[in-house]
Order: structure tokens, then sequence, then C-alpha cells
């Protein structure tokens, strides 16, 4: 009985996210799992590879591949690199090399207590980044204005990144920090 329930709700849900609306405004995914015990594989539909996934000992699991906690924090520091590229091409910035370091802490009372009171989500998530760009030179070292330029990109990034949305819309604290990414956004990908 759960099984047949769960199936017809997930076949809705994949239903209305296929037809809803056209290729020019959405991406439509289709996402499997197949596992035991606390070990998955996960196929992406139409796509040649497929993904592990595993958990920590402390959570029954053999450590064997990258935890779902693990791959929801690489999510938003890949997606905000794939996002960062757009915003660059449609400001006409160039880009070079990416560093981005992710800080989150993952409360456990919920989670591996399994008590009632609390929230099983991420406590807080800090995102470092360090990307070279032609900004400073594209305002010919106007400091003032590369920084303005720079603040604006890096804002159009976390607003138009559908994973920083997601953590931000959570209730997450969520935290790109103005002084770091002030000071490490920065480069020229042409001299490297």
């Amino acid at each position: 009985m759960f099984r047949t329930s769960l199936s017809r709700t997930a076949t809705r849900a994949v239903r209305t996210l296929s037809t809803s609306a056209t290729k020019s405004s959405s991406i439509p995914l289709r996402i499997c799992g197949r596992g035991t015990g606390t070990q998955q594989t996960i196929t992406i539909k139409d796509k040649p590879y497929s993904i592990q996934t595993d958990t920590y000992p402390v959570l029954g699991g053999a450590d064997s591949a990258p935890s779902p906690v693990a791959y929801s924090l690489a999510s938003l520091t890949s997606c905000n690199q794939v996002t960062g590229a757009k915003v660059a091409e449609d400001h006409g910035i160039k880009l070079g090399q990416w560093n981005v370091r992710l800080d989150a802490v993952l409360p456990t009372d919920v989670l591996i207590k399994g008590k009632c009171e609390g929230n099983p989500n991420w406590e807080s998530v800090k995102l470092f980044v360090r990307v070279q760009t032609n900004i400073l030179e594209s305002v010919k070292g106007d400091n003032l204005e590369a920084d303005a330029r720079f603040r604006h990109f890096v804002r159009e990034v976390e607003r138009r990144c559908p994973i920083t949305q997601l953590f931000k819309r959570s209730g997450v604290q969520y935290e790109n920090p103005p002084d770091i990414t002030d000071l490490e956004w920065s480069g020229n990908p042409a001299a490297q």
C-alpha cells in the first residue's frame, strides 16, 4: 500500500514538472535512485553517468561514497560557479580559475538522536569564493568602479543561483562574507 501511494505521488510530480513550461523557460529533470541500507545509486534520465551515495558511520553508513549532505553542499559550491559563468557571460566579464571553500554546521539532535524539537536543516553555511576576473582591467584600473562592478556580479550570482536561493529560503544562516568576497573575487584571468 505505501509503495503504490508513493509511486503515484512521484509520478504526478514528474508529469507536472515535465509539462509545466516550455523548454526555453525550464529544465525538466528526472532523478531515480536504487539502493539498500544507506547506499544508493542515483541516475539522471538520458545521462550516461550515475552518482553513488552513502553516509557516515554515525548514521549506520560505511562512508564508501559522499553523503547526501555533502552532495547538497557540493551542489551549492558548483552551482555558484555555473551561475557565475552565465552571469559573467551576460555582463561581458571574463573569468579564470575558481577556488571555492564552504564551511557548514549541521545539527544532529533531530537527525541522529531523533529529538522531537529542533530543525534538521543546516544551522549555518558560509561560502568563500576566489575567482579570477578581468573587471579591474575592464574599467582601466578604476578601483571604485571595479569594486562596484564586482559587487554587482556577486549579487547577481547569489540572486540567480537556484541552489543558493534554496539554501537562503530554507531559513539557514547563509553567508557569503563580503569582506572575504571583496578581497578574493578578483584577479586577471589573462595573467594566469
